[in-house]
């Protein structure tokens, strides 16, 4: 099974492997739906934070506006979810790694 990747020049990518007429690394590019294209920059607008393609793309996933289908590696969790977690862990303890 080929490596996939995601990348945030998506568009330069998928133009760079159609021009090279290099149909594996073509068929290794990963496509948001557009939708994760207008989320990010309504997000960007909003709040002046530039999440990457894969942030929202996954963001929008585990809100339930993304079948997993259409997501790149939706069984993995990234690292700002890693953290998160462990934020509102170390939160519910009382703002201590050890709980107390």
């Amino acid at each position: 099974m080929p490596n996939y990747y995601s990348s945030d020049n998506v568009i330069e990518e998928f133009y760079k492997a159609l021009a090279g007429e290099d149909i594996a690394r073509l068929s290794r590019v990963h496509i948001p739906r557009s939708d994760v294209f207008y989320v990010r920059a309504a997000i960007k607008a909003n709040t002046g934070v530039d999440y990457t393609l894969d942030h929202v793309e996954r963001a929008m996933f585990l809100e339930g506006h993304l079948p997993a289908s259409e997501v790149f590696e939706p069984q993995r969790k990234r690292q700002w979810e890693i953290e998160d977690e462990r934020r509102r862990l170390e939160e519910d303890d009382g703002g201590s790694p050890t709980g107390g």
